[in-house]
């Protein structure tokens, strides 16, 4: 995707600029780039190729972003769950998509519906 070719841009051309600011933290161009490539790298060890789908039900955080970069990166299909879902309508969403994995947070609805690879985000951090 285009935007993924210009995030590395940007981390060549603008390095010490601003790319990502939230909750009041701040993140350069060639912190962000280094981080998705850390998130694409780790979720290709974990299997993940081109053309899978990865669920996403985080909140709106840098994590969120930095994970979708990482898919485009990959030619992952992001599904974004929306985080005001029920359960039950999350489940709906994860039986129609059938994603390979489901990253989430623990703060949000545990999904039931079985999906073959999970990851607690802010448990079990996937570039560490």
């Amino acid at each position: 995707m285009i935007y993924v070719h210009s995030l590395g841009r940007a981390a060549r051309y603008f390095p010490e600029r601003t790319g990502l600011a939230a909750n009041g933290t701040r993140s350069t161009f060639r912190e962000l780039h280094a981080r998705v490539e850390r998130i694409a790298a780790a979720l290709t060890k974990h299997g993940f190729r081109a053309g899978d789908r990865l669920a996403i039900l985080l909140p709106n955080e840098p994590d969120y972003i930095e994970l979708v970069y990482a898919c485009a990166r990959l030619g992952i299909t992001a599904v974004p769950l929306n985080t005001r879902l029920s359960v039950k309508e999350i489940d709906g969403i994860l039986g129609d998509a059938k994603p390979r994995g489901l990253i989430r947070h623990s703060s949000l609805p545990v999904p039931t519906a079985q999906v073959p690879w999970q990851v607690v985000l802010d448990q079990e951090p996937l570039d560490r």
